[in-house]
């Protein structure tokens, strides 16, 4: 059985796997990304990363098929450069011919909530789906759709890019540039900013507790633990979130009306309910009355392995895709001889 290497590029993590058949992971490597370092840091670490989950046999033995790999967007699946990454701070980056010339393995590179939304599709809480929207919230907000059982990359490969609908016209700036997008009012670097900005008003006083009394360290999985203990103030924040990714949902269902929502990422899941609860009462306000009863709205079933999962099936894909073209190239030849 041949082997598919799987990366996961996120703004805070990256997450290398060493993946069998269907969701079998065989080994694991997680480690900070880095960014704040620059992107040779970045990549040093992407590399440092895969090499600890490649088994010292498999150059010789030519176990491992190729590398699926799910980094942020917008990017051009063909060419395999990143466009736009604001959380890395990359531009016009070619992590594909980077990942070939230091690895030797064919790398297949596509957005990473669009190889997220493949995993759960695949293997988690979107079987039996065939549209489906799923939404990361995390460092950022991703987004990726499932339609007709294909990733739908739209004309230029940059479909999906929720964390950017704006929903707050007037809202803080987004690391991309605009303001008022569902990136800078729900996501975890949203939430560390206005928990900072409650500090600074000599509020958020259990927030700073948890963190240590110190400012640095109030991040959102500190928010979503105070909001369990019952405090307001970060209940609040989490609320607030909430319906900032609700009035997202309810828009996009009245444009695609998929039949589920999977809501994943680490602070989505830290939160939970806090921030679930009231995205799915702001949706429920927001999307087109006759559509409503159709309204479905769940978390992610594979937690962080969603990411990966879906950049090895996405990589499998693409490999039968290019053994078929190979043997009709093949074949058209011989009939032309």
């Amino acid at each position: 059985m041949d082997y598919v290497l799987a990366l996961d590029l996120g703004g805070t993590k990256i997450y290398s796997a060493l993946v069998g058949s269907g969701d079998q992971i065989i080994k694991k490597d997680v480690r900070p990304t880095e960014a704040a370092q620059g992107k040779e840091k970045v990549i040093a670490n992407i590399l440092a990363s895969l090499e600890a989950v490649i088994p010292s046999r498999s150059r010789q033995d030519g176990l491992i098929a190729g590398i699926g790999v799910g980094a942020p967007g917008p990017l051009d699946s063909r060419s395999g450069t990143i466009f736009f990454a604001p959380n890395l701070e990359w531009q016009n980056v070619n992590l594909k011919e980077i990942l070939e010339n230091a690895l030797g393995y064919p790398v297949f590179l596509e957005n990473d909530a669009n190889l997220a939304a493949l995993g759960e599709y695949l293997y988690g809480a979107g079987q039996g789906h065939e549209d489906m929207v799923f939404i990361t919230v995390s460092t950022g907000v991703g987004g990726g759709l499932v339609l007709g059982g294909e990733i739908y990359s739209g004309a230029f490969g940059g479909a999906g890019e929720i964390g950017h609908l704006v929903v707050a016209p007037d809202g803080p700036l987004c690391p991309c540039g605009n303001r008022g997008c569902l990136e800078a009012v729900a996501s975890g670097r949203a939430l560390k900013r206005k928990a900072l900005d409650l500090i600074a008003a000599g509020k958020g006083r259990r927030i700073l507790e948890l963190a240590g009394g110190e400012p640095e360290g109030v991040e959102a999985p500190v928010i979503t633990r105070v909001g369990h203990a019952g405090d307001p103030e970060a209940r609040a924040l989490l609320a607030e979130a909430g319906r900032y990714l609700g009035l997202a949902i309810g828009n996009i269902a009245n444009l695609l009306n998929p039949s589920l929502f999977i809501i994943g990422g680490g602070v989505a899941r830290g939160a939970g309910k806090l921030l679930l609860g009231p995205a799915r009462a702001e949706a429920e306000l927001r999307v087109f009355p006759a559509l409503r009863d159709f309204l479905k709205i769940v978390p992610g079933a594979l937690r962080g392995r969603a990411g990966v999962l879906g950049a090895a099936a996405f990589a499998r894909r693409k490999l039968r895709f290019n053994h078929r073209e190979e043997l009709a190239n093949g074949h058209k030849a011989q009939d032309q001889s």
